[in-house]
């Protein structure tokens, strides 16, 4: 019986210990790898596409986060394009999960007609700490063309893993 309680007590203190254990902080550097598949299913207009998501930050206080990302797009009839640029992000925790929001700025590239010139992409998304470097990542984002001075159309959600050292 006295083993059950020490067993019952070391579990414990690991599932308050594992919580403060997954954190950010100021000095860490991160890779972040997202991504996103869209099938399309009937229609005329269906269209097959997926997209990668590249960023590296690094926290300049243990909640703010600069960094470059780069996002491509890769659809049905293998055209590639996407965008790149710096950004910005803030965390709302030092905890297992970590909430963000972001804004980036980023130049066009490739020949899929997503755009052309410069965008501001918005972002909001969690980091669900696995360990103290490995998160599991979900995010949405959206932007502004200043080429067509209008919103896209869209939200995309990603999902992927973090790392950090």
């Amino acid at each position: 019986m006295k083993h059950q309680w020490i067993g019952l007590g070391l579990a414990g203190l690991l599932a308050v210990a594992v919580p403060a254990y997954a954190q950010q902080a100021k000095g860490d550097n991160e890779f972040q790898l997202q991504g996103s598949v869209s099938i399309g299913i009937s229609g005329q207009n269906k269209t097959d596409f997926g997209s990668v998501e590249m960023k590296y930050g690094r926290f300049i206080t243990d909640y703010q986060q600069l960094g470059l990302e780069v996002t491509g797009f890769i659809t049905g009839n293998n055209s590639i394009a996407g965008y790149g640029g710096p950004f910005y992000r803030y965390n709302f925790s030092k905890d297992k999960v970590v909430p963000y929001v972001g804004v980036g700025a980023a130049a066009y590239f490739g020949s899929q007609g997503i755009g052309k010139g410069a965008t501001v992409d918005f972002e909001g998304g969690v980091r669900y700490f696995l360990d103290r470097r490995t998160a599991f990542t979900a995010a949405a984002t959206t932007g502004y063309s200043f080429d067509n001075h209008t919103f896209a159309d869209n939200l995309q959600f990603l999902v992927g893993f973090s790392h950090l050292w």
